[in-house]
C-alpha cells in the first residue's frame, strides 16, 4: 500500500512535469482583434456637425471616384461622431465626410489602423473643401 502511494505520487509528479514543459500559450490573439476608427466631423468653427455621412476608402482614386467605400451604418450622433468597427483592417484609409453643401478636404487620410485600439480622427467640413475653386482677383464679376 506505501509502494503504491509512492508511485501516485511520482507519476503525478512525471506528469506534471511533462505537461508544464510545453509552451502553451497564456494569451491568445483572436483572429478577429478589434479594429475601430472614432471620426468626429468638425466645421471650420470647431463646432461638431451632428447628421454628416462618413465613408472610408482603402485608396485616393476610389476615394476621388466615391467607388468601394465603407459606409458607416449611421450619421455622425450630437457629439459629431462616428464609428466603424467591423470590416477594418490595419492600413490607412481616405476619409471623406460630407453634409448638405459641405465636405471634408480631399486627401485626407487616416494614420494605419491599430488593431485592439479604438483609433480617432477629425475631419474639417466646409463648403470650400473638396473641389480646386480658383481664387480671381481683380477680375470682373460675370
Amino acid at each position: 500500500m506505501k509502494t503504491t502511494n509512492l508511485l501516485s505520487i511520482f507519476l503525478g509528479i512525471v506528469l506534471l512535469s511533462v505537461a508544464s514543459s510545453f509552451n502553451v500559450p497564456t494569451k491568445t490573439e483572436s483572429p478577429f482583434a478589434l479594429i475601430g476608427l472614432q471620426v468626429t466631423v468638425l466645421d471650420e468653427k470647431g463646432n461638431v456637425v451632428k447628421g454628416a455621412d462618413v465613408v472610408l476608402y482603402n485608396n485616393e482614386d476610389d476615394a476621388f471616384d466615391e467607388v468601394n467605400g465603407i459606409k458607416a451604418k449611421t450619421k455622425t450622433n450630437e457629439n459629431g461622431r462616428v464609428k466603424f468597427t467591423k470590416g477594418l483592417k490595419e492600413i490607412s484609409y481616405y476619409v471623406v465626410a460630407t453634409k448638405g453643401d459641405m465636405r471634408s478636404e480631399d486627401d485626407l487620410k487616416s494614420s494605419k489602423l491599430k488593431k485592439n485600439k479604438m483609433n480617432k480622427i477629425n475631419v474639417i467640413v466646409s463648403k470650400n473643401h473638396g473641389m480646386s475653386i480658383p481664387k480671381v482677383s481683380g477680375g470682373k464679376k460675370q
